[in-house]
């Protein structure tokens, strides 16, 4: 393969026959029935489940994204990620409990606990088709794109066989063994691809221009300011304007505002309330904090070495370059594991949890009859049809980065709908298919004049779809008829949720519990001074980072600790 040693052959080949092992020794483990091979029959411990979330999202087009971002237009961009960090803080605080007190296989089977009527039926098919086919299809052949972006800089023409040796891997211990062998094999992974960033980042500190830590120090403070503010210039209008968006915005209206589907799966796999909780905590530890670390030093100093890549180059070519060019014999194996693993940790993820909807959702609503063993066969067919598909939709993403936001706008409608039916009695059937239908219409009609030419959208016009899809979603949801009363009285009795429940909760409401209130504005702060802590850090600016550092740390320490303590 081209670029590679011996030795970094020695050590891929390695590692695909030792993850093969391995996923042949958790097949011994024989799956009884679909609660066992979707959610492992709840009994996954916090470490397992949390570390499984954080791998599944630390995928292999992660860093090319985030590195392409801190190169144009600079770091601030990835609070379209970072956003998100206070979706995750209220899946602590609050949904962690509740998707583990509803106990579902899927979390579009909360449809059917939370709705009444045809409408919940419709709701239901629709959301298991439209998520497990189209939604997840563009994931999934993301993430093929990615593996192919990096790995023909990396390799040349082999790339295909490389690909087509990782997916077979991923796809003989996702059909063998569920969702219990994609966890496991989702620790090895995290852990592994963790130690290939800060790898990667060392070897390009140390590297001949840069010079080590103290000179990168130096040549830190010659970089464009603009690449390097975590917030964006006031003066410069449209990306401050898109900043406030992403803080404002773009977390609470995603498809993934109340936990979003794998991280569900995970949730309801938890063995108790509490591993649930502290799995979370974990998981926005690694997630926003550990994981970045590497990757800001690996982006501030591919803007030192900027004028040794080709001219006009592709950002999210970057980051295969930098691997390629900066990391020697074995070292660069260990990164080429680390991204495999990352790789695999993902897609079999995706299938994994596409599968759930297929034949949980939709499949047991047609054939009621059908055996555990029958059930258990289906899934594993439909997780094989599954990467074939995703194969052939790989051809259609070319930037990965904007499918990210694209497929954030084709569902922005949804979001704030998915969090109120936790909160609001109200909240019925119609209002779901009201927002997401608006959304995925008004993404057409932008895709087409796109497409033809008429007019290229922008983000601040996407934006648009959420006004007016959440109105669209509240006049239906006042002018339709509520959820039966029996259905409304056994979700709030079996989820014991916060808010407005009106009749139906009135004489069963708690005491509001203001230490969940408190942690839950507390712990995404102390999250964000560490943050910016490694940022100002990685500047130079120690002045900063360190009593950043010192408060975060407290903060999330100290919840994370008394959490922990609690029986």
């Amino acid at each position: 393969m081209n670029s590679l040693s011996s030795l970094d052959l020695i050590l891929v080949s390695s590692y695909l026959f030792f993850t093969l092992v391995l996923s042949i020794y958790l097949s011994r483990n024989s799956i009884r029935n679909i609660d066992n091979y979707f959610k492992t029959e709840s009994q996954m411990p916090w470490w397992l489940l949390g570390t499984s979330m954080v791998a599944t999202t630390l995928s292999i087009d992660t860093p090319i994204v985030i590195i392409g971002w801190i190169n144009d237009p600079g770091i601030w961009k990835n609070w379209f990620w970072w956003s998100f960090l206070f979706t995750h803080c209220i899946v602590i605080f609050y949904f962690s409990k509740y998707w583990r007190r509803i106990g579902v296989l899927t979390d579009n089977e909360l449809i059917n606990f939370r709705y009444s009527g045809a409408a919940s039926k419709g709701l239901r098919l629709f959301k298991a088709f439209y998520f497990s086919t189209f939604f997840n299809l563009i994931i999934s052949a993301w993430i093929i794109t990615a593996f192919v972006k990096i790995f023909t800089i990396l390799i040349g023409d082999n790339v295909y066989l490389l690909l087509g040796i990782s997916t077979f891997i991923a796809m003989f211990y996702t059909t063998i063994s569920g969702l219990k062998g994609v966890m496991i094999n989702d620790f090895i992974q995290y852990f592994i691809a963790f130690t290939g960033s800060i790898l990667l980042a060392i070897f390009i500190i140390n590297s001949e221009i840069i010079g080590g830590l103290g000179n990168y120090f130096h040549l830190i403070k010659e970089l464009p300011k603009a690449n390097l503010n975590i917030i964006p210039d006031l003066l410069n209008t449209d990306d401050f304007m898109t900043f406030l968006a992403y803080i404002s915005l773009v977390w609470w209206t995603s498809h993934n505002s109340d936990g979003g589907g794998y991280i569900i799966q995970r949730l309801c796999s938890a063995k108790t309330e509490r591993d649930g909780v502290l799995g979370t905590i974990w998981f926005v530890i690694n997630h926003y904090v550990l994981r970045f670390i590497p990757w800001v030093f690996i982006g501030f100093g591919s803007l030192i070495l900027i004028n040794e890549f080709p001219s006009n180059i592709d950002t999210e070519q970057i980051f295969p370059i930098l691997v390629r060019d900066y990391l020697g014999s074995g070292f660069k194996g260990i990164m080429i594991i680390s991204l495999i693993a990352a790789y695999m940790s993902t897609i079999s993820t995706q299938v994994n949890w596409g599968s759930s909807y297929l034949v949980n959702d939709i499949y047991k609503h047609y054939f009621k009859n059908s055996s555990e063993k029958k059930l258990v066969f289906i899934s594993r067919v439909f997780s094989v049809v599954f990467f074939a598909l995703a194969f052939l939709t790989a051809f259609l993403i070319k930037d990965v980065g904007k499918a990210w936001i694209f497929l954030w706008s084709v569902s922005s409608g949804l979001g704030f709908f998915l969090i109120a039916r936790w909160f609001y009695w109200r909240i019925n059937a119609w209002s779901e298919i009201s927002a997401i239908s608006v959304s995925i219409f008004i993404t057409i009609i932008f895709f087409v004049l796109d497409s033809y030419e008429i007019y290229s959208p922008t983000f601040f016009d996407k934006l648009l779809i959420i006004p007016i899809s959440v109105t669209c979603g509240l006049v239906v949801t006042f002018i339709t008829k509520p959820t039966d009363e029996s259905v409304l009285k056994n979700f709030f009795l079996k989820v014991k949720p916060a808010g407005f429940w009106g009749p139906y909760g009135r004489d069963k409401v708690k005491k509001i519990d203001l230490k969940n209130i408190l942690y839950a504005f507390l712990f995404p702060f102390g999250i964000l001074l560490l943050i910016f802590s490694i940022i100002k850090f990685a500047t130079g600016e120690i002045y900063l980072a360190t009593p950043l550092s010192l408060m975060g740390l407290t903060i999330a320490g100290y919840i994370f600790f008394d959490l922990y303590s609690e029986r």
